[in-house]
């Protein structure tokens, strides 16, 4: 996406006044060929589907049509169909003729998302073990490697953590590839983008405590071993300490008065 708009982290300021000043100066155009609207449509979908579940565009925003306009430098057509799509994805909620709103965060979706996202998650990873070939043992040897790397490395910045969250996806993703339902896979992606907002929340918190280097090489061994009872009591595990944690911030947040609503 770089070669698309440059990427800030989106801070509980003004979102008008933010916007309007990186607009003016020149980011989040874009500066690629001209497309269909089709593929205009599925662009901005891609692009606010991100950002929301990146937490750029924050939990309770309004999100107003001419701004995003401005901030994706799109026409308003694709803008409506990417929020209504986004709207059935529950990732943005319409709000009447006031327009969309992003989702706001609560304890009760937490804990229902992470559930939801075990029992998909291990479905897909015993299906896609059982029908995994070579290139997918490869696939999930790669994508493990490649989080190794910046898992292992010792950063606060930013860019950090897009790269680490970017690859802690695709190494996930490559674990369940080889399940052949579509219904299955569909359906988990849409949960995990929902379990990825939250999961954001806990990474800074739990980065130093918990050894999650250690959580996914015990992943990708059981799932290479085709020992598909051991890879599914690790991911159960892996996912209930990222639940667990993104609850008990929520729960902090909502004790002094922060948690958005």
């Amino acid at each position: 996406m770089s070669n698309v708009f440059t990427f800030f982290e989106f801070t509980r300021g003004s979102y008008e006044d933010y916007d309007r000043s990186h607009t003016q100066k020149g980011f989040y155009k874009h500066t690629g060929p001209k497309l269909e609207s089709k593929t205009l449509s599925e662009h901005a979908y891609n692009l606010i589907r991100e950002e929301i579940v990146s937490g750029a565009l924050i939990p309770g925003m309004r999100l107003r049509g001419q701004v995003l306009q401005q901030r994706y430098g799109l026409s308003a057509a694709p803008i409506r169909e990417a929020l209504a799509r986004l709207a059935s994805d529950k990732l943005v909620k319409q709000e009447g003729q006031k327009g969309f709103r992003v989702v706001p965060l609560s304890l009760k979706d937490a804990k229902d998302i992470g559930e939801l996202r075990r029992l998909l998650e291990v479905e897909a990873l015993k299906a896609s073990i059982a029908k995994g070939k070579e290139e997918w043992e490869d696939r999930v040897i790669t994508t493990f490697h490649r989080l190794e790397i910046v898992e292992g490395a010792k950063s606060s910045e930013g860019d950090y953590f897009t790269a680490l969250e970017h690859r802690n996806r695709l190494f996930h993703d490559a674990l369940v590839s080889a399940c052949d339902s579509e219904w299955l896979t569909d359906m988990r992606s849409l949960v995990f983008d929902h379990h990825e907002r939250y999961r954001r929340l806990s990474r800074t918190r739990t980065r130093k405590s918990r050894k999650s280097i250690e959580e996914h090489r015990a992943l990708m061994n059981a799932a290479l071993s085709r020992d598909a009872d051991t890879a599914a009591a690790l991911i159960e595990v892996h996912l209930k300490r990222t639940t667990d944690a993104v609850e008990k911030h929520l729960s902090e947040q909502i004790s002094d008065g922060t948690a958005s609503s």
